[in-house]
């Protein structure tokens, strides 16, 4: 049956605005909880921990990492009476983490900057958890501070402050959620940017958070963690075309057929379009 460009048009906005239908039109319902958790932590001890090219040892005075833990709840639509599974692809999480610059301006703060985009969101309401990490060597180069009388870096670890932001493909935000931000939701949101203010433009260090499969914890439960999206991997914006049956002179893998080698009739003649 032949379709007409209005009818093609119409398909293509269905398909493009159904989560927004789904969903309903409020931007921070669907992770409605979201709890963010700072702990700085040794990483897991592989089988063969000295590596005998490095005489001189490791590089950092404190190998922990300062892992960001994030709970998340993903909800369903609200009016979902077929208790039909739902999904969201291309969920991406945004952090920002702040911390004191050490130098004896006690005004102005640093910021890391990063995140990650979940591949697919299964929305059962249930707890889903995603890990990030700042390595050490960023630890110790711009958040550790160097005691002058023992020469030891010294963590400070309470000065962190941590805000999380999810956005659908189309940046619609799906929610946030905070650590050492004291107050309700909307004083949390207020108190953090009064913290942003404060941050020296030369002291933000975007890209800083490693991802979990790039960390020693990156086999431990990877089953239990949405999926990390691929920088290279993009989603259609619009559903897959339905399969179609193909034309006779038409390979399915290899595509149209040269007609020197298309399908025979008896007698050594071959067809034509018009069945001659």
């Amino acid at each position: 049956m032949a379709m007409n460009g209005s009818v093609k048009k119409f398909m293509i906005a269905a398909a493009v605005s159904v989560s927004a239908l789904l969903f309903g039109a409020s931007d921070r319902s669907i992770f409605a909880k979201i709890k963010v958790d700072l702990q700085l932590e040794k990483p897991p001890v592989p089988t063969v921990n000295k590596l005998s090219h490095n005489p001189s040892g490791r590089v950092v005075a404190d190998p922990q990492w300062l892992v960001v833990r994030v709970y998340y709840y993903p909800q369903g639509p609200r009016n979902n009476s077929q208790n039909q599974q739902t999904y969201l692809d291309d969920v991406r999480m945004q952090i920002n983490l702040t911390f004191p610059l050490g130098r004896g301006d006690t005004d102005r703060l640093g910021m890391f900057k990063g995140g990650q985009t979940l591949w697919t969101v299964y929305c059962n309401g249930k707890s889903h958890m995603a890990m990030m990490f700042i390595p050490p060597q960023l630890l110790q180069r711009y958040v550790y501070m160097l005691d002058g009388d023992t020469g030891v870096h010294v963590p400070v670890r309470a000065d962190l402050k941590a805000e999380v932001i999810f956005f659908d493909r189309s940046d619609r935000e799906l929610g946030r959620g905070y650590c050492g931000v004291s107050g309700t939701a909307s004083k949390q949101e207020e108190n953090f940017a009064q913290l942003e203010r404060r941050v020296l433009p030369a002291c933000v260090i975007d890209g800083a958070f490693v991802e979990r499969t790039a960390t020693p914890w990156s086999c431990l439960a990877p089953d239990q963690f949405d999926f990390v999206k691929p920088a290279a991997v993009k989603l259609p914006d619009t559903p897959a075309p339905p399969r179609r049956r193909f034309a006779e002179n038409e390979n399915p893998v290899r595509g149209p057929v040269a007609p020197d080698r298309a399908p025979k009739r008896r007698g050594g003649k071959t067809k034509d379009n018009s069945g001659k």
